[in-house]
């Protein structure tokens, strides 16, 4: 009868590690069935994997089935330095010698049988001839007598496994899981000072410190832009805090080349011979004669002493320290950090060595989201400082020179160098192997190393391969990613620490997008696209600041804000973090501000990188700051559209205006709409953005400015309430808000709080359906996160057309009262006509207001018609009407349906406005809902805008009858 066993294994770089770090790698399910002499594996398809006989007789006659572990050792005669290993460790030679005590199975779990990998006294005399081992005096261990106890423990460990395990079957054994130390004191990483790039230097433990850390707290001290910096050492001290646990790999051809690599693959990182393909390898050593039975257990014996191997950290730092590559791992090594493995911890034996590791953040990345082991790609020296130096990178634009290339590349700041180093961290071997080159791509689709297309050409870019542990360095002479770092934001992000933080702060959060920071992914928005982006200085946002709109929007001056904004590291890692302080200072328009005299208020209106920014204390007002400051200031037109043209307004990405007040290739000065309020009530606050640099990348330019852009703080309702000329268009529409009686008369069920807005202009702000704006103030109720346009009827094009028979709401009221019958019942008829005369008065303020922006340009001399659609609706269709913009000759024309143009009133133009819609009243809210960026035009020649030719001259037209009113209200009320 068939017996199943179900094996749960660690697959690791395609083969077995021999060592008790768990690395985050995934289990999988392997059946062994064992029938007619045979072994069958299934992986999880069901599909055969290998089938190989069960050894049933020795091949070396000098092994038997009947005798020890220890004593075929003794019998094979050319094993001698072997057993002297084993003999220097008593409980090991009696596992070997099959004499274990009952007391130590039942209380220390002793394991009966073993699988060896034997090797003999010609692979010791290799070994000891070729080695890079030192002893205490840091002589190479040329002999025996040389090794310290701790090394002879890591060759003993590295020589056998718990269990009977035939070779083929190394790769799916459940006993080479965890059960095994593997691991050498001899390799260990001792922090030492290292100066981060960033300019800070980091107090780390000395080289000779054995002092351990005991709590996250204290670690987190030692953490400087979310990473240690740290590179590890080689010295016998077995009592040091931070011990290396070292293993070793096993490799099966067979498994491997049924899972589609070619055996070219696995020679080409020395995980296989070239002259054949059924090769089983313990990490550098080949078996030579497999599944040699014993009493208690297997003899495998190899050709070579198995030595642990150094892990990925390990070869990385020692890259460092010298190698063809030292540039590029010296840029990795920002990201080593401090971990405290608990699962290491509870899989160690010795409960008392430190689970504290060093570990790479990228290489987290990689190594926790597959069940492969990762790789690494490295460029070369040479290649990294051709590209660096080369007129096409935009440090370039910085000043980087031959002389200074180090220092600069080694001060990359975090948000520049990270997207452009973690794609050399693959998530598995696999995909730097040349037979998957075609799959090797970065995170944006470009091939990972330009100009290297095809398997034959990556075999020649190919320097070294480094293999490790837990994965494998491929060193290359490209520059892997070289797109990214030339990309169009580079630039961006070395001209302004605090823009290229914002910019990439979603970054961190590629694995869990919902804890990001910011919902818009800006660098993939702007991917491949022209555009500007004015970049402003570190400096400016330090010492000017950003104004707080929602402070803005209390009538309280006292509680008016602005924060300064300053880069600060990350010390630990957190949902919806942002690598930027902020400090709140108090805002007076009628003062200048500025953070060198200003006092800050409190410490509690502060916000650290730390703060969780989606439901921190002040971290979601930092958030709506710096979505303020990317939205102003990005803009998708390339900068050539922008310079010496005629035009002086533009959009940001997300339609705030822009306004060029200098536009030439020499000289730029931007303005925002708070830069233009302040400007133009000549506020001791004034000023200009004014340009410091401007740096020219593949499909974008970035204009670094003084100090940042803001938009404005005045929303439609303050504009249109503070401006004379505008008082009866503004009076009339917030008229229909308070007309509650009449609508409730009118329409009925239909003025339920959810319905009444599409009777009105403004939305309450108050209710269920409330909408919270500036203090004392209420929203447009339609264009919600559109940028629109209000083309405004002056006072005399008001009262033209009330001559010409627009109703007001009095006259409405007035009309009702005196159609009201014996019973105080309003007619059928009668409310027809009613409601004709307001959906008359409605739908004329509606069509005033037209999708996108438009700009009145007086040096402009040629420019289009444009149809944009209105607020007003035919409900007979449901279609939205429209009109036609014209711009050109130094003049902004609307055709409206009368099919005449009315011309704006230059005096009373390009006014700006934004209706921020907060999440709560003013005084508690901390974020922007939503917004609208508007513009306001006067029209000239005292006129206004005709929604219905057949109304034309003459409103009354649209109740004048009860049919007419029927008609009317049928294609604009229901």
């Amino acid at each position: 009868m068939n017996t199943i066993y179900k094996h749960t294994i660690r697959r690791i770089f395609g083969c077995v590690l021999l060592s008790t770090l768990p690395l985050g790698v995934m289990a999988q399910n392997v059946r062994v069935i064992k029938r007619d002499g045979t072994i069958k594996m299934y992986d999880g398809s069901k599909q055969n994997i290998k089938v190989a006989p069960v050894p049933t007789v020795n091949t070396n006659d000098k092994v038997k089935t009947g005798s020890t572990l220890y004593d075929n050792l003794q019998a094979l005669g050319n094993y001698t330095t072997y057993l002297r290993l084993i003999d220097s460790f008593g409980g090991i030679k009696r596992a070997f010698e099959n004499k274990y005590t009952d007391d130590e199975r039942k209380n220390m779990g002793f394991i009966d049988t073993l699988t060896v990998f034997a090797p003999n006294d010609e692979a010791f005399a290799r070994f000891f001839a070729h080695n890079v081992w030192t002893d205490q005096q840091g002589n190479t261990i040329s002999s025996y007598e040389q090794l310290s106890d701790s090394q002879k423990l890591s060759l003993i460990y590295m020589s056998y496994i718990p269990g009977f395990v035939t070779a083929n079957n190394l790769h799916s054994n459940s006993n080479i899981k965890a059960n095994l130390r593997l691991y050498s004191y001899d390799r260990q990483f001792n922090l030492v000072p290292y100066k981060h790039t960033g300019g800070t230097d980091i107090n780390t433990f000395p080289p000779d410190s054995y002092s351990y850390i005991d709590d996250a707290k204290e670690l987190n001290q030692h953490i400087v832009d979310g990473v240690w910096i740290g590179y590890g050492t080689i010295g016998d001290y077995s009592g040091a805090a931070f011990a290396y646990r070292g293993g070793t790999m096993i490799w099966n051809d067979d498994y491997w080349q049924y899972n589609g690599l070619s055996h070219d693959d696995l020679s080409f990182i020395g995980a296989a011979d070239t002259e054949g393909s059924e090769h089983i390898k313990i990490g550098n050593a080949h078996i030579t004669q497999p599944n040699q039975r014993c009493k208690n257990g297997y003899l495998h014996l190899v050709d070579e002493v198995v030595v642990p191997q150094p892990n990925l950290m390990y070869n990385l730092a020692q890259a460092r320290l010298g190698g063809k590559c030292s540039l590029a791992s010296s840029l990795v090594q920002r990201f080593n950090y401090l971990k405290y493995d608990y699962l290491y911890y509870n899989d160690a034996f010795n409960v008392s060595d430190s689970a504290w590791t060093v570990r790479n953040s990228l290489l987290d990345r990689v190594s926790t989201t597959t069940i492969q082991t990762p790789a690494i790609i490295l460029p070369t020296d040479e290649a990294l400082k051709a590209f660096l130096l080369a007129s096409d990178n935009p440090l370039w634009q910085f000043g980087i020179n031959k002389d200074n290339y180090y220092d600069m590349l080694m001060s990359l700041p975090r948000e520049v160098l990270q997207p452009f180093v973690k794609e050399w961290f693959r998530t598995s071997f696999t995909d730097v192997l040349p037979s998957r080159y075609s799959n090797m791509r970065s995170a944006k689709g470009h091939q990972l190393l330009a100009g290297v297309t095809t398997p034959e050409a990556y075999k020649l870019a190919v320097q070294q391969v480094i293999p490790a542990v837990d994965g494998i360095i491929v060193v290359v002479d490209a520059v892997p990613n070289a797109e990214d770092l030339r990309n169009e934001l580079t630039f961006v992000k070395l001209a302004g620490r605090v823009t290229g933080t914002a910019l990439t702060a979603n970054d961190r959060y590629e694995y869990n997008t919902n804890a990001a920071p910011f919902s818009t992914d800006y660098q993939r928005e702007m991917h491949n696209k022209s555009f500007t982006m004015f970049v402003p200085t570190d400096e400016g946002l330090k010492q000017y600041g950003l104004v707080d709109p929602i402070s803005m929007a209390s009538n309280n001056r006292t509680s008016w804000r602005y924060w300064s904004l300053t880069p600060q590291s990350i010390s630990y890692n957190g949902d919806g973090q942002i690598a930027v302080a902020a400090k709140a200072y108090r805002y007076d328009y009628n003062k200048v501000r500025n953070t060198e005299t200003d006092r800050p208020l409190s410490a509690m209106y502060s916000s650290n990188a730390n703060e969780n920014c989606a439901n921190g204390n002040y971290g979601p007002i930092k958030r709506q700051l710096l979505t303020d400051m990317l939205d102003q200031h990005i803009v998708l037109q390339d900068v050539d559209s922008l310079l010496n043209t005629p035009r002086r307004w533009y959009l940001s990405r997300s339609g705030m205006p822009i306004y060029m007040k200098e536009h030439t290739n020499t000289n730029i000065v931007v303005n925002g709409g708070m830069q233009i309020d302040l400007n133009e009530k000549d506020a001791a606050d004034k000023h200009d953005c004014i340009m410091q640099l401007v740096g020219q990348n593949s499909t974008g330019t970035s204009v670094v400015i003084d100090r940042p852009m803001q938009p404005t703080t005045q929303n439609v309702f303050q504009r249109l309430q503070s401006n004379d000329a505008f008082s009866m268009f503004f009076e009339y529409a917030e008229a229909l808000n308070n007309a509650y009686t009449l609508k409730e008369m009118l329409f009925g069920n239909e003025a339920s709080e959810a319905l009444s807005r599409k009777y009105t202009i403004f939305a309450d702000p108050s209710g269920s359906y409330a909408r919270y704006g500036n203090a004392n103030t209420m929203l447009v109720n339609f264009f919600h996160n559109f940028n629109y346009t209000i083309f405004v009827p002056t006072n005399e094009g008001m009262q033209k057309a009330v001559a010409e028979g627009l109703p007001t709401i009095e006259s409405i009221e007035q009309f009702v009262e005196e159609s009201l019958d014996d019973n105080g019942q309003l007619p059928d008829d009668k409310r027809e006509q009613a409601q004709a005369r307001y959906l008359t008065l409605l739908n004329f303020l509606k069509y005033h207001f037209c999708d996108k922006s438009y700009f009145l340009e007086p040096d402009l001399e040629s420019g289009d018609t444009e149809q944009t659609t209105t607020a007003c609706i035919d409900a007979s269709n449901q279609q939205a009407l429209t009109a036609d913009i014209n711009s050109g000759n130094g003049m902004l024309m609307v055709r409206d349906a009368s099919n005449r143009y009315k011309a704006v009133k230059p005096d009373l133009a390009n006014i700006i406005a934004r209706d921020a819609e907060f999440n709560d009243h003013p005084t508690r809210a901390r974020y922007i809902r939503s917004a609208s960026n508007v513009v306001l035009h006067g029209i000239d020649n005292a006129d206004y805008l005709l929604f219905d030719n057949t109304l034309n001259g003459d409103f009354t037209r649209a109740w004048r009858t009860p049919s007419a009113a029927r008609k009317f209200v049928k294609k604009y009320g229901k």
